[in-house]
């Protein structure tokens, strides 16, 4: 395998959560769908709390219980899945985010007939969870092992959009995966890979930060602050954006980084809400730009 697909393959399988947060599902609740304005979706009332408080809010902490509620009302949705699976590979349970995936694609399939375009996107999903277990835990040499995988991917979304190429969630999921191919591959084009994101994705507080994402990866600082700051528009509160707008105003440098100092103490000041590997390493580049002074511990 050459090492440009070998960077993919690592890219996409780490940084799989960020596709899965994408992810929507249908249940008899009255929820508001969270990707469309038209032709809604319902997805189950638990669930979109423990959605919202992950990626909106930024509140892992309490999205955590949130999911440990939803699992016994919600249990035929696959986005509880998806976010369990994500909540566990945070942690590094790979054994509980391989669970979780084969739970979505039990709940994905079960949906075939009904919505095809999601049941495609997440038996998809499914198989970037598996992919990614098997590189986490084997190591990048089983990349060859998982490819087949890789390629059900994007076989399925393809699926997908062949019924709805401008629905908002594909865009999302979609999107999302282009920006990372594109984030590690020096001939791939980032902005046609950001066309998903930026034409027809939703909501905007994932939309704008895989953007700002992208852009600060492509070392783009002044596109980026655009970006990120559309996004806390949307998600003032969510600490995780915070730290991203830092990192760009760091990297923007010169008289930028008293403000960046101030966005990394902003992100610190809801600590206890916080993922424990991210808030560490919140933390330490908080250090790193304080040139050592000491940053805050816990403050909310």
């Amino acid at each position: 395998m050459s090492r440009p697909l070998k960077l993919v393959f690592e890219s996409v399988s780490v940084s799989m959560m960020a596709a899965l947060i994408t992810i929507a599902t249908v249940s008899p609740s009255f929820a508001a769908d969270p990707f469309r304005s038209s032709n809604a979706r319902a997805i189950g009332s638990e669930t979109q709390k423990a959605f919202e408080l992950m990626f909106k809010e930024g509140n892992y902490i309490a999205a955590v219980k949130q999911l440990d509620l939803a699992v016994r009302t919600e249990a035929s949705d696959p986005l509880l899945f998806a976010l369990r699976a994500s909540t566990a590979y945070a942690k590094e349970d790979y054994l509980v985010m391989q669970d979780a995936g084969k739970r979505v694609r039990s709940n994905a399939q079960a949906l075939k007939g009904i919505d095809n375009l999601r049941s495609y996107m997440y038996i998809a999903v499914s198989d970037l969870i598996e992919a990614g277990y098997i590189v986490k835990t084997e190591g990048l040499s089983s990349a060859p092992k998982a490819l087949p995988l890789v390629q059900s991917v994007f076989d399925n979304i393809q699926k997908a959009k062949d019924i709805d190429p401008n629905d908002p969630e594909l865009n999302l999921v979609k999107g999302y995966i282009d920006m990372l191919i594109a984030s590690v591959l020096p001939l791939s084009d980032l902005e046609t890979a950001l066309e998903s994101l930026k034409q027809y994705a939703a909501p905007d507080y994932l939309k704008w930060r895989g953007i700002a994402l992208a852009y600060r990866d492509a070392r783009k600082p002044d596109l980026a602050l655009d970006a990120v700051n559309k996004a806390l528009v949307s998600a003032p509160n969510n600490p995780e954006l915070h730290y991203l707008k830092g990192q760009v105003l760091w990297m923007q440098g010169g008289s930028n980084i008293p403000t960046a100092k101030k966005q990394f103490e902003l992100a610190l000041s809801k600590s206890k809400q916080m993922n424990p590997s991210l808030l560490s390493e919140i933390r330490q580049q908080c250090r790193n730009i304080s040139q050592g002074a000491t940053c805050p511990e816990q403050t909310n």
